[in-house]
This record gives C-alpha cells, structure tokens and sequence, in this order.
C-alpha cells in the first residue's frame, strides 16, 4: 500500500535560501556603499600649482644641419683634362693654394704663336713709320718743286703743262703720306689685338692652374686625374672653418621670441649625450610655405672633432616669452586619446580639462589654450575624474 502525502498545511517550509541571498545582498550594497564614500565622499590630498600669468623663459626646440656661410663649390672656367689634383677630402687649404692643373700644352702653344703675331704687328709698326718716313720725304720736294713753279708759270716762265704736271706730283706725294699714316694706325690696331689676344690666352692659361678661392677645408672631391672637367662642373668644394653655422628651423609663431645673441644648446645625433653651445646669428626673412617654418643661422662656440657638413642636430635656443605666459609644471601634463590635458580642482573635486601646449621653460610648460589665471591644477597621480581632493602642498 502505497504512503499518503501529507496535507499541504502540514508541510514545513524552508527560509533559509532567501535569507543568504538577501544577507549577500546587503552586504554587497553596504561595500558598494562605503567603495563610492570612499572614492567620491571621502577627500584625498593632492599637490597643486596655481596657475599666475608671468614672463617665462621658453626652451624653443627645433632641428638643424651643420652648414656653412661660405661654402665654394671649385669649378674651372675653361674646358681641359685633369692633369693632377694636389688636395684631397679633409685637407686644409690656404686661399691660393693650387687645387689641380688641366692639361694646358695646346694653350702654351696658341701663346706662344700670339706673343709672335704680336712682335710680328709691333715690327709691321716699324715698317709702316719707315715707309711714311719715306713718303714724307717725297711729299716735301713734291711741295717745293709745285711751289717753285708756281711761281714760275706767273712769269710766263713755264708752260701750263709743266705746272700742271708738277701740281699732279704734289696730290700724289699727299696721297702716299695719308696712306702712310692709315698704313701705322692700321699697324697700332693688329698690335693691340695681338696684344688682346695674348692676355686672353694668358689667362686661359693661368685658368688651367685651379687655385683656392679662400681658407678653409676640402670636404668633398669629385673628379680625378684624366677626367674631361666642363665649365662649371663640381671639382670639390672648400668650407670656411670659421663660418661653420647650425641652420635651424623653427614654427612661425617662434619668430616674436627669437633674437639674435640668445644662447642655444645642440646636440647632435652622433653624440646626444654632450650639449654644444653657440648663439643665435640671424633669422631668415622668408617662410616656407608648405611647412610654415622659418631657419636661423646659429654660430657655435666650438665645433665637435668629427664634424660634418649636413649633420643632424636638435637645437634648444632659449628665448623669452614676448607677453605675460601662463605655464604649468610639465609633471602635471597627461595624455588622453592623444590630447594633452590637465586636472583642475573645482568645487573640490578634480576635472580633466584639455590644454594646448607651447614651449619648455626648464620643468615648467607653456599652457597657450586651455587656462586662466587663478585655475588650480592638480597633480596626476591617482586622479580620476570627480574625486574629492583637498589641497596639500603647493608646487611653484
């Protein structure tokens, strides 16, 4: 016989599930509780920085190259294979000091045939003085004998035909020395192009001797012995150690803050560890365009012992704000999403707020957007947004 189940009255309930659920509960809500006290009732100290505008040196970075003021590029001004080149990369060279030769015989020998049209033309000088020499002569008795028959015809002394017979002897010995004197000035000129010519042929040939235009160092070579060197063609090219300069370039909105005789520091990319100093020389007067940028010419004070024309450096020219600047310390600058931010204590609790940022000025930063006089930034450690902070040390 099977067993009755009891009356529904009669079974006894059980709580017990219920009762852990809700005790669970509350004590989740009681943590959650006291978590958001914690972390929005409770107050944590923070270091601060009051923001003041005031003048500030700004650290302005940008990169350079090593270059030069005077810079030569050696070329030849005539056409003629490279005999010889006397210098190489890295030689220090005095100004006049031969570079490289050109062949230069079929140049001796045009001079030398043109010094000999020239003593040729002063002798065809001589002949013609002696012809007109020769011509005056004739020209003198030409003259007395038509004078004396001229005289004489007066007197019926002679016939017409004589004087007119002596009178023609006059006009030809007068045409002999005016073609006498054409002959010498005809002399002169071939004796001055002679002479043109011997000093261009001169010149060409002294062009043949490649000389220095100035002191300074060889640092590149691009031609040797046997090559046909044109006008014009890069031979090497001479730098003036003393005019050696860092060529910087910097955003235009710099240009108001930079003036010639501030200091700079460079470092360069093979030497990153050791900083250079020098000072700004002069800012260019023309931007780029494209890249709204401007160069500066920087002098420095001593030059690395492995330099090189074209090196890379970063350059730090130290400069002062134009206008009263607002600047925070670089520490209390974070980053979200790539945008660069502060936290601001505002009504007690802590705001992330985005700023735009100018130049370094030693540990502080420039704040160009973002900030106003009297904001209270906080330092980023731990901060979130709407915690509750009192404030604690002051960082200047």
């Amino acid at each position: 016989m099977k067993p009755q189940p009891l009356p529904p009255a009669l079974v006894e309930t059980d709580y017990s599930a219920g009762w852990r659920r809700l005790t669970i509960a509350l004590a989740v809500a009681v943590v959650a509780g006291l978590l958001l006290g914690y972390w929005y009732v409770v107050p944590r100290t923070a270091a601060w920085h009051q923001v003041q505008p005031r003048p500030m040196s700004l650290e302005i970075n940008g990169p350079g190259l090593l270059d030069a003021i005077n810079r030569v590029v050696v070329t030849s001004r005539i056409q003629g294979f490279l005999k010889s080149i006397e210098v190489d990369k890295n030689d220090v060279v005095k100004k006049g000091e031969v570079l490289a030769r050109l062949e230069s015989v079929d140049l001796q020998n045009q001079l030398a045939a043109a010094q000999a049209q020239a003593s040729a033309a002063a002798l065809g000088i001589t002949g013609s003085e002696s012809e007109r020499a020769r011509a005056k002569a004739g020209f003198d008795r030409a003259k007395i004998e038509f004078e004396r028959r001229t005289t004489l015809a007066r007197t019926n002394v002679i016939s017409p035909a004589e004087l007119t017979t002596a009178e023609s002897n006059f006009l030809q010995a007068q045409a002999e020395m005016a073609r006498a004197d054409a002959a010498i000035e005809r002399s002169k000129a071939e004796l001055l192009a002679q002479e043109a010519n011997v000093k261009v042929l001169e010149a060409r040939l002294a062009d043949a001797t490649i000389t220095s235009p100035l002191d300074g160092v060889v640092i590149s070579r691009e031609r040797n012995p046997g090559d046909l060197l044109l006008p014009g063609a890069n031979l090497m090219q001479v730098v003036e150690l003393s005019t050696i300069i860092i060529s910087a370039r910097f955003d235009e909105s710099a240009r108001s803050s930079i003036r010639p005789g501030q200091a700079a520091r460079i470092r360069f990319a093979s030497d990153p560890t050791r900083v250079w100093t020098g000072q700004v020389l002069r800012l260019s007067r023309q931007v780029d365009q494209e890249t709204r940028e401007f160069t500066i010419d920087i002098t420095l004070d001593a030059l690395p012992e492995s330099w090189a024309i074209g090196q890379r450096a970063n350059v730090a020219v130290e400069a002062q704000s134009p206008a009263m600047a607002i600047g925070v310390p670089e520490t209390f600058v974070t980053r979200r999403d790539g945008r660069a931010g502060v936290w601001l204590a505002r009504s007690g609790r802590a705001t992330w707020t985005p700023v735009a940022l100018g130049y370094t000025s030693g540990t502080n930063i420039e704040v160009s957007r973002g900030l106003k006089a009297g904001d209270v930034v906080l330092s980023p450690v731990g901060r979130y947004s709407f915690e509750p902070v009192d404030l604690g040390e002051e960082v200047p």
